[in-house]
């Protein structure tokens, strides 16, 4: 490692969510999070690099990993449909996260070949971390309500740690359930992506640019 090397941990925060579903009618109380789909929530945020994409510095990074600060909770009295799905992306690409459907996150992490998939039409290059959790009613921490803490049934990950020069990264987390008459708590959480802030011969920095330029456009 040469002394223009540095080790940085770059962080993205999502805030919790809330709802509250009255038959149908849902209501968020939390702030920062949108409506993107049926019945899919989007916050976002973005990891400033143009400083060191100024001085011509790349990021290498060579973990991620997530942290949340607590349990995912609900309340919803239906018994068939009260699962949720928390997806985590950090791309360095701007993604279009418009009209998501609740079966589109639960099946596929985008980056990945599926044969007749339309949502994301990328390689899974910019697609530096992303990590999807489903979590499922547990019957055993029932309480009154029905209010239970969920359990992880499903934790799959995606990311190609891939180094990137962008000036930005772009960080999105969706959320989604189908649960119905009750109440959703999902906590805050981050991602951690340590790694290395270094430069690279001209050439390969420029390869690296123009890569991301047209990774950019296939979006």
């Amino acid at each position: 490692m040469s002394e223009e090397d540095m080790q940085r941990t770059l962080v993205a925060e999502f805030p919790p969510m809330g709802l509250l579903d009255e038959e149908g009618s849902r209501t968020l109380y939390a702030t920062g999070y949108t409506t993107v789909g049926v019945n899919v929530y989007l916050n976002e945020t973005t990891i400033d690099l143009s400083g060191y994409a100024m001085d011509k510095k790349t990021f290498y990074p060579y973990s991620s990993f997530e942290q949340r600060s607590g349990p995912v909770i609900g309340s919803f009295t239906n018994t068939t449909e009260r699962n949720v799905v928390d997806v985590i992306i950090v791309s360095s690409v701007p993604l279009d996260m418009s009209g998501f459907s609740p079966n589109q996150l639960a099946a596929n992490l985008p980056g990945f070949s599926v044969p007749g998939g339309t949502a994301f039409r990328l390689n899974k290059d910019p697609l530096i971390h992303q990590h999807q959790i489903i979590y499922s009613h547990d019957t055993t921490t029932s309480g009154t309500g029905s209010s239970s803490i969920y359990r992880v049934v499903s934790s799959q990950s995606g990311s190609s740690l891939e180094p990137t020069a962008a000036d930005k990264l772009y960080c999105y987390r969706l959320i989604t359930t189908s649960g119905t008459t009750g109440t959703l708590t999902v906590p805050a959480a981050r991602v951690m992506l340590p790694g290395t802030i270094s430069s690279e011969p001209k050439i390969e920095y420029m390869m690296r640019l123009k890569r991301s330029y047209e990774l950019a456009n296939q979006v």
